[in-house]
């Protein structure tokens, strides 16, 4: 299990921080596993401005609805919700095929594309404790 920081710490660091009006998602065919999105930036809050309007695609971890949640760090969507979502949330970096990776699973499902920030994460965040 990761602690909380480090789920916190990972969205700090990610090179880009979006919201995307959801086109498509492509569920895993198990109860649990990465499901694509694809979609358009409609926000960038963070990194390259050019990458608004762009289309872009992603994995986002899921489980099915019903099922029992797997002991481990990751922070699971549900499938069904992310299914029917209009728009997502979410830290990302670049990754080696020159897509993109969510950061330590961290995206948040959204009823409508916002101006501002729906989790907006600051080092204020942080346990500094």
């Amino acid at each position: 299990m990761l602690r909380p920081d480090d789920y916190t710490q990972a969205a700090l660091d990610a090179e880009f921080h979006v919201q995307v009006g959801i086109d498509r998602v492509v569920l895993p065919s198990k109860v649990f596993g990465e499901a694509i999105v694809e979609g358009r930036v409609a926000r960038v809050f963070r990194g390259d401005p050019a990458l608004l309007g762009s289309n872009i695609s992603f994995e986002v971890s899921c489980i099915r609805e019903d099922a029992s949640i797997p002991p481990s760090g990751v922070s699971w969507q549900i499938a069904e919700e992310l299914e029917r979502a209009v728009a997502i949330e979410a830290y990302l970096n670049r990754n080696g095929s020159g897509g993109y990776a969510v950061a330590r699973w961290q995206s948040f499902l959204l009823d409508a594309v916002t101006d501002t920030p729906a989790r907006l994460i600051t080092e204020a965040d942080l346990d500094l404790a």
